[in-house]
């Protein structure tokens, strides 16, 4: 839990624009406190996790790194939270349905999703690699583990806001 700890609250910080000293400042707290709980070095108190929780509406679950869903609300404000959602759906749908049938769903899906945020690059870049990525596993060429690191991978580049979304 400590560095999963640690590791969330760098990841907050960096996903808000702010620097140690700005972070700290908002929970009443030093820089060196900030430094010590991103490092490992100092565990903060659960009244602390709550407050930074609480200050920047992410769960405790995620930050203690049980859960991969940063809100409380499940609103989307990331390209990475956006990309997890898609592909947690079009997975499901996958388990549920035959590899010949999914297929088809996925392109008609592309297709109207590049309707719907066309003008979007980050969505189009994202989801032009995922399709190639998931029909190589589909096919067998690639195996669970290496699908599941190159999304993760992926996710990480895609960790920033996402501008004017209406989700």
């Amino acid at each position: 839990m400590k560095s999963n700890l640690s590791a969330r609250i760098k990841e907050l910080r960096t996903s808000k624009n702010l620097t140690q000293k700005e972070l700290a400042e908002t929970l009443n707290i030093s820089t060196v406190s900030v430094s010590s709980y991103e490092t490992g070095a100092k565990t903060p108190s659960l009244d602390m996790v709550m407050n930074i929780a609480q200050r920047y509406n992410v769960s405790i679950d995620w930050l203690c790194g049980l859960s991969d869903n940063m809100t409380l609300d499940n609103h989307i404000t990331t390209y990475k939270e956006l990309f997890r959602l898609f592909i947690t759906v079009l997975d499901v749908r996958y388990q549920n349905e035959q590899s010949n049938r999914i297929w088809k769903s996925i392109d008609s899906s592309k297709k109207s999703v590049e309707l719907a945020l066309n003008d979007d690059q980050n969505f189009q870049d994202f989801f032009s690699k995922w399709c190639d990525i998931f029909k190589l596993h589909d096919e067998g060429t690639i195996d669970s583990d290496l699908y599941q690191m190159w999304i993760e991978k992926q996710l990480n580049q895609y960790n920033k806001p996402i501008d004017g979304c209406p989700f």
